[in-house]
């Protein structure tokens, strides 16, 4: 059987997750990667080529074109890259099979059109927190975060300092606003927690962190190349998230379970589909209920022993990429018994950009979204001659300044 893949770019955690199923595959060559942009980082292609799966960087047109008539299945990894809307929506897609696999929740913008959901003979979530009543379609989930295989064991501090972590985006458009009120607000001593992950001297986060009235309670580490070991060194995971953040699988959060830590975190659905409260982690309300559960996880060790094995089988149980694997392996059997169709993506999707923009972002707002993240000047810089985008752009900029 033979499966393509279409994606804009395997960067992030959509090329993480590929390289780890794929690293697990007995049949990677049966797959073939068709990247519609040069990767940035090689690292996640590397490794699935060295799987012995084929990898293609920005085919031609043709070539493009017989690689999906000739696949069994058509995978494509899905979330709001203006490269993908464009293939799909404005080329004549040969007949197949096609699986969406979305790696964006779709519980607040960018957000999925229903349309695309019914269109796509199978349409695959990270998270069943994505399954909101009311949707149809032939849908499914298979998770595309995995926890770490041999994790290091955590090791207490020899000073007897009780040490939590967050690692991740450091950007309130991922971590919650709260996160420092929350560290500042409770009655404790001999804590710490560090944040690992790029932030700049200027950022908002950088800001809250010295505006606090203890910030020597917070350690800003930076980036790290070395996530397993920076989690070994911890006793617990602090992972508030802000509210209406589009992540699903949510890699940082199972890693940190896979190596023992007990998790806490806010009541996002994302998280709420990851973490059992009382079981496998805490889980917050609001942030005097996160200061309080923050307060009782740095005080009580053996809390965070329990909770922290529990958290570890539950990885080793759920999120293994092998997992995911067989979970695709019988999708494509069941689908491969069903006759092709040729589809028309557009006429749900849009035809020009703008559209597609708007359909991720109805009300027109991707504030705090990152340039390459699917927002307004995303679109712009693959479309820079489209009217449409570029009318609106004006208008929004005007309606900004109006604003202020």
């Amino acid at each position: 059987m033979k499966i393509a893949h279409l994606a804009a770019h395997l960067g992030g955690g959509v090329g993480k997750a590929h390289a780890a199923i794929r690293g697990v595959d007995p049949r990677a060559a049966d797959h073939t990667y068709l990247l519609l942009e040069s990767p940035r980082d090689r690292r996640y292609c590397e490794a699935i080529e060295a799987s012995g799966a084929n990898l293609m960087e920005c085919p031609e047109p043709a070539l493009m074109q017989r690689v999906l008539s000739e696949a069994d299945i058509i995978q494509v990894e899905f979330w709001n890259h203006p490269r993908l809307y464009e293939v799909l929506a404005k080329t004549s897609l040969p007949a197949g099979r096609y699986v969406f696999w979305c790696h964006i929740s779709g519980l607040a913008p960018p957000l999925v059109a229903e349309g695309l959901i019914e269109a796509a003979n199978a349409f695959v979530f990270t998270s069943a927190c994505s399954l909101r009543p009311g949707l149809r379609g032939n849908l499914s989930v298979i998770g595309s975060g995995f926890g770490f295989d041999n994790p290091r064991r955590r090791s207490a501090n020899s000073d007897g300092k009780v040490v939590g972590g967050y690692l991740g985006t450091v950007d309130f458009v991922k971590m919650s606003p709260d996160f420092f009120a929350a560290v500042d607000a409770i009655d404790a001593d001999n804590f710490e927690i560090r944040v690992y992950g790029a932030c700049a001297e200027n950022a908002p986060p950088t800001l809250s962190h010295h505006a606090m009235r203890h910030p020597e309670r917070v350690s800003m580490m930076g980036q790290t190349d070395d996530p397993a070991g920076a989690l070994s060194q911890l006793d617990f995971f602090f992972y508030p998230l802000a509210r209406g953040h589009f992540g699903t699988a949510e890699n940082a959060l199972v890693e940190a379970m896979s190596a023992g830590l007990a998790p806490l975190v806010l009541d996002n659905p994302a998280e709420m589909a990851i973490v059992s409260h009382g079981e496998t982690g805490l889980v917050a309300a609001d942030l005097g209920d996160l200061s309080q559960k923050l307060s009782e996880i740095i005080g009580d060790r053996r809390l965070r022993e329990r909770l922290g094995d529990a958290a570890a089988k539950d990885a080793q149980r759920r999120f293994r990429p092998e997992v995911s694997r067989d979970a695709f392996a019988a999708l494509y059997a069941r689908l491969a018994a069903t006759p092709r169709a040729t589809p028309d993506f557009g006429s749900v999707l849009g035809r020009a950009p703008l559209d597609w923009y708007l359909g991720s972002f109805p009300d027109g707002s991707a504030k705090g979204l990152a340039p390459s993240k699917g927002s307004l000047t995303h679109f712009q810089a693959c479309f820079p001659h489209d009217e449409g985008l570029n009318r609106y752009a004006r208008a929004a900029d005007e309606l900004h300044r109006r604003e202020e």
